[in-house]
């Protein structure tokens, strides 16, 4: 393949790092709550990179309850040296998202269901960098979903309502 042809193809697998709120709910809640440690494995390896850390991403989202704040805290910095405001109370989200996925999933009733909810507290943060990466990087186009992700997608959201069909039937 020519030189050109080659950085064509590599300039055109760039893309931006913004994830739109409503894909990362809709992730969060077909994958059952996984995709938030994706999403946090991810931001790590990313922050570890960009400032030389040693820390291992893997056992950062393993205790991601004991780490958030500092991830939060990270990006807060981040966001601040560029000259972006931050807009999220990091204590109150993380107190919401601790509660939202310990204390729900054992709830009685249909209260449980509020776990699904534990994206939410992650929102403020995605919305802030969502921000801050359509300014650092204006011209690269949001990755689009690819057919497997659809699949999954679909098969997440067809589980998703056939427990909460169960849930208020029974109920």
């Amino acid at each position: 393949m020519p030189d050109n042809e080659q950085n064509y193809s590599r300039a055109t697998t760039e893309y931006s790092r913004v994830i739109p709120v409503w894909k990362f709910a809709l992730f969060s809640i077909a994958s059952l709550g996984l995709y938030q440690l994706y999403w946090n494995y991810k931001s790590w390896e990313f922050l570890k990179e960009k400032d030389n850390l040693e820390v291992s991403p893997f056992w950062r989202t393993f205790f991601m309850p004991i780490f958030l704040s500092s991830l939060f805290d990270r990006f807060s910095d981040m966001l601040k040296a560029d000259g972006h405001q931050t807009s999220y109370p990091t204590p109150l989200l993380i107190i919401i998202w601790v509660i939202l996925n310990t204390y729900c999933p054992y709830a009685e009733g249909p209260i449980w269901l509020a776990y699904y909810l534990s994206f939410l507290a992650l929102t403020p943060i995605l919305s802030d960098l969502n921000v801050y990466w359509k300014d650092v990087s204006p011209e690269l186009p949001e990755k689009l979903l690819t057919a497997w992700q659809i699949v999954l997608l679909m098969a997440g959201i067809f589980f998703f309502f056939i427990i909460l069909l169960g849930t208020l039937i029974l109920e």
